[in-house]
């Protein structure tokens, strides 16, 4: 009996599967025969319409899970109003571009074990990251100055914003509020929200430090409060004290700085800047800053009183010896 395999077909149901379950899951029905394939692909010119749809679909999908009916900022005229993903002209404020270089990264995948070089990520345009991105559950290979340098439209940055693991001391996403400028009005209420989950997740961090150790305990914290949003994974991987609350206010400057831009000179229509201001005040940043500050005051101040309970200790010690 003789087998015929088509790449094409084979590469689109690996696709479909790793969309819906990740790569590790994905096994095609002829896995047995994946060493006969060719180690690189040649696209017939039916496959881009069927890769198009394939992609656009699953991508759409991802949209919907991940921001579900959460409303976006759009300037209509001049004026702003806000629109979901149930909406057309949601959709139509972005354009999406995939080519036919993100079929080839996750063909590469596909034929990993019979290639010696890793997958070609960066070869790709910012659309196709995203979906590599989707199919590997892994958002941390692209970088907010590569995606914006690359002309990422504002949907697939705010994807990027809500899945990618925070570093505290390389958040990747505060490339954006560095450059309040280069962001794109849906985007800017977002990003309001999410930093001030991140100062949430700084906040929880803080209470699990012990003043008792000279740089306190290592831990994620996972900030799930919203329950219609993507938790926030942070790592804290500093051990410095000092350092830490540093890279977090010069995190909360540069937003400050962000959203003092949005809702003065960078405004965009007529009316947006009391929605920035409002939503700064709706996330309750100041006040998840100052409950910040309040916690490394509270922590300097029992690091104090740690201090003064060691020396009571050394100097009671010492007295007992000269006692004696």
């Amino acid at each position: 009996m003789k087998l015929q395999l088509y790449p094409e077909d084979i590469l689109l149901e690996y696709a479909e599967k790793a969309f819906a379950n990740s790569i590790d899951a994905a096994v095609v029905k002829h896995a047995q025969y994946l060493n006969r394939l060719p180690r690189m692909i040649e696209f017939s010119e039916e496959f881009a319409e069927r890769w198009q749809a394939l992609v656009k679909s699953a991508v759409k999908r991802f949209v919907a899970d991940t921001f579900k009916l959460r409303p976006f900022l759009f300037d209509v005229e001049g004026y702003t109003k806000r629109f979901t993903s149930a909406d057309e002209y949601f959709w139509n404020s972005c354009e999406f571009s995939f080519s036919q270089r993100g079929a080839e990264r996750l063909y590469e995948l596909l034929m990993r074990e019979f290639i010696e070089e890793e997958p070609m990520f960066l070869v790709a345009t910012p659309d196709d990251g995203l979906i590599l991105s989707i199919c590997t559950s892994n958002f941390g290979r692209y970088s907010f100055p590569w995606l914006c340098r690359n002309r990422a439209n504002w949907l697939t940055q705010a994807l990027f914003v809500a899945w990618q693991q925070v570093v505290i001391d390389r958040i990747s996403w505060q490339y954006l509020l560095d450059n309040p400028a280069e962001v794109a009005l849906p985007l800017r209420e977002y990003l309001i929200e999410r930093c001030a989950d991140l100062i949430i997740a700084c906040s929880g961090h803080m209470r699990h430090l012990d003043p008792s150790t000279p740089s306190g305990q290592l831990v994620d914290v996972v900030n799930d409060l919203r329950e219609d949003g993507v938790p926030l994974k942070v790592s804290f991987n500093q051990h410095d004290f000092s350092g830490k609350v540093t890279t977090v206010r010069r995190f909360i400057a540069s937003a400050e700085k962000a959203f003092a831009y949005w809702s003065g000179e960078g405004s965009v229509g007529l009316d947006d800047e009391k929605f920035i201001r409002g939503a700064v005040q709706q996330y309750r940043f100041a006040e998840e800053v100052r409950e910040f500050e309040q916690l490394v005051s509270d922590y300097l101040e029992g690091r104090g009183m740690e201090g003064a309970i060691y020396e009571s200790i050394i100097q009671n010690q010492n007295s007992n010896r000269s006692s004696t």
